[in-house]
């Protein structure tokens, strides 16, 4: 049951942080750690954090690969510039498609903000709880967007091999080096290491079973406007036992990461958007594009963003 607290102010939230960093997994250490962060609308209670694959049937047969395989197709120049897998899903991400990937930020008012802020183009009650969710990764967590391991995972999305679901439960691994031959000579494991050498040629074909069943943090390329104002990195979900199902805190072979709820009472949402406002966190400067510029303008103009979209 992860941790909770309740604000009604950013100055009730900057204090669960404070507090936060005083009692983390890593108290009073949080050099070997790092906050991110993510606001959420409502609360989802035990879904609460999940990447969009894992809902509905994306996980089920191969609908994740043929998702993935028709996005390319389909939107092939929208891919052309991407030299990766990740930065693929990244893209999908972007566009709302379902991914193994999880938006956080790094910036504590940004993930307020999104817990906060109510679209316009969603049809999506505001008479609810918002909730942060924050999560404490160890530093052995966190990857850059050209990691070997990022590319590990990542391909997973990608894998179609026969009727194969990419199962590793069963397969025996220890770091002996005979047992790590013996699991990178698994048919399974080798048509993984061919989709990573299309993208990675040099990949020396050594995959390590718990880094396949972990989530990391991975920072992407700053090269979006939008990633770059939300100061954006993702979580990147791997397996949990097998292709069909996906890694959870609770399931996570790698270093624990601690996810930790902040409440925000639905009466309490009135004053802390009155507060962002005042400290700059504005949707102009959050999304610095069209849509930003026209929901801030629809704000500004008194009009409700539902009447600023039919006019």
């Amino acid at each position: 049951m992860p941790m909770q607290y309740i604000i009604h102010s950013v100055a009730e939230y900057l204090e669960c942080l404070k507090d936060l960093s005083a009692n983390g997994v890593n108290a009073g250490s949080m050099d070997k750690s790092k906050l991110y962060f993510r606001g959420e609308p409502q609360d989802y209670g035990k879904t609460a954090g999940q990447p969009g694959i894992a809902r509905g049937k994306w996980l089920e047969d191969n609908n994740e690969s043929d998702l993935f395989r028709e996005c390319e197709r389909r939107l092939s120049q929208e891919f052309a510039g991407c030299k990766s897998t990740f930065e693929k899903l990244v893209l999908m991400q972007h566009y709302f498609i379902p991914t193994r990937l999880l938006d956080v930020t790094l910036d504590p008012l940004i993930g307020l903000f999104f817990a906060l802020y109510n679209d316009p183009k969603s049809k999506r009650s505001d008479n609810c709880d918002a909730v942060v969710l924050v999560y404490e990764v160890p530093k052995d967590s966190i990857r850059n967007y050209h990691s070997d391991v990022v590319s590990v995972i990542s391909n997973i999305a990608v894998y179609h091999y026969e009727n194969d679901a990419l199962s590793v439960k069963d397969m025996p691994y220890s770091d002996d080096e005979w047992a790590r031959e013996k699991f990178n000579e698994n048919d399974s494991i080798k048509h993984l290491i061919h989709e990573i050498r299309a993208e990675k040629p040099y990949f020396s074909g050594w995959i390590k079973k718990d880094n396949m069943e972990s989530i990391f943090c991975v920072h992407p390329l700053l090269d979006n406007p939008r990633i770059r104002s939300q100061q954006g990195a993702f979580l990147l979900f791997g397996l949990n036992g097998d292709k069909h199902k996906i890694a959870t805190l609770e399931s996570n072979k790698g270093p624990e990461i601690r996810m930790t709820k902040i409440c925000i009472p639905q009466s309490a949402k009135l004053r802390l958007r009155e507060e962002l406002n005042l400290l700059g966190r504005t949707i102009d400067t959050i999304y610095p594009d069209w849509d930003g510029v026209s929901d801030f303008f629809a704000r500004f103009y008194d009009k409700s963003p539902e009447e600023y979209y039919q006019s």
